[in-house]
């Protein structure tokens, strides 16, 4: 597809009817402009799609153009796009959403994580707990160094598992609407997400689901199981979850069909004495696709090569150690490979249309 005709399918009415960080029409109006919008877009599109792969939360520490990445949510300036284009942060989170469609998705992929709950309870959601008898239950969010991506850790932070066990319902309102700014826009979410979670033996259940859920008019539907187990002695867990009739209304009446798994296999040893993990592997597979009715792949994220975190890297390592990540949205593709498996590597390799570049990579 050509830049400009990529630009186009990014910019069709009702899919925010433009990009969503507000850029200036007058950035648009060369080819140059319109290849680094492109790049720009990619690039974001590849750092959200891994971390939701993944469950890990980290950043690209350079724009496309090589700036630094400005990791404020305040408004751009000048009428120019924030970071090249690629927009802020979404509250709470390192996911970058240069259009409308990418902020449904991330809702989707992130509802029942600890990440997701976070952004929601800083984007305005009442959110409540309760325990089997019906009693609110408090659960703290951390602001940083908990749980991402998941729910349960599989012993990885094992504070946050004990106090999950002990919460049956979760509840996630945003009422007739709440809405926050967001670089230039406004993001308004509407409706419930509800989590329930049941145990039996060392197996833990959760189901997660959307009452009447909406976010920037796209509407979101379906059933995220996830089950979880742990062996306490040695230290292994595992998750896995599933979508099942995951549908996406967007804003413009395109209807797709999503269709989401993830399986984290975990070995953890943790320091009794530093009260933290000290070693071991969190590994990750992962397919997502949000396919229209007529067959448009809008979005799809795989791992072609399992994503693999060290935890012997230390607390302050947010980021994947090897494994490969391919996305395509909207007839583009953007590959990721993480790198050597090195604690001391941060250089990762992008991919987008065939061309590869090198950037750095952060918590």
């Amino acid at each position: 597809m050509k830049p400009h005709n990529f630009l186009k399918a990014l910019l069709v009415p009702g899919i925010a009817a433009a990009m969503v960080v507000g850029c200036s029409k007058d950035n648009l109006t060369s080819t140059s402009a319109t290849n680094a919008a492109q790049q720009s877009t990619l690039l974001a599109v590849g750092q959200t799609s891994t971390q939701l792969a993944s469950g890990t939360s980290f950043s690209v520490q350079t724009t496309s153009t090589g700036a630094a990445i400005d990791t404020t949510h305040g408004p751009h300036h000048g009428g120019h796009c924030k970071n090249d284009g690629m927009g802020s942060f979404l509250n709470g989170t390192s996911f970058l959403t240069p259009t409308n469609e990418l902020i449904a998705i991330v809702d989707a992929e992130s509802a029942g994580d600890m990440r997701g709950l976070r952004m929601f309870g800083r984007s305005g959601a009442t959110i409540t707990n309760y325990d089997a008898s019906g009693n609110v239950v408090t659960l703290p969010l951390p602001s940083s160094g908990g749980p991402e991506g998941v729910s349960f850790s599989g012993g990885q932070f094992p504070a946050i598992d004990s106090l999950l066990k002990k919460i049956a319902k979760t509840v996630v309102d945003f009422g007739v609407g709440v809405s926050e700014a967001h670089d230039s826009i406004t993001i308004t979410r509407v409706g419930k997400i509800i989590i329930t979670r049941s145990s039996s033996g060392t197996t833990l259940t959760e189901t997660v689901s959307f009452d009447g859920y909406s976010v920037n008019g796209n509407s979101i539907q379906g059933t995220k199981t996830r089950v979880s187990t742990l062996d306490k002695t040695t230290g292994v867990g595992s998750s896995s979850s599933a979508v099942t009739n995951g549908k996406i209304t967007f804003s413009d009446g395109t209807v797709a069909n999503w269709t989401s798994s993830k399986q984290r296999n975990s070995t953890i040893v943790f320091d009794s004495v530093a009260h933290r993990p000290s070693s071991g592997t969190i590994v990750t597979t992962a397919s997502t696709s949000v396919v229209a009715t007529d067959g448009t792949v809008i979005y799809s994220h795989n791992t072609t090569k399992p994503i693999t975190e060290n935890v012997a890297c230390g607390p302050q390592h947010h980021w994947p150690v090897s494994g490969t990540v391919e996305t395509d949205y909207r007839a583009q593709t953007v590959i990721v490979d993480f790198g050597d498996g090195t604690c001391s590597n941060r250089t990762i390799s992008i991919t987008i249309n065939g061309v590869t570049t090198t950037k750095t990579i952060g918590g």
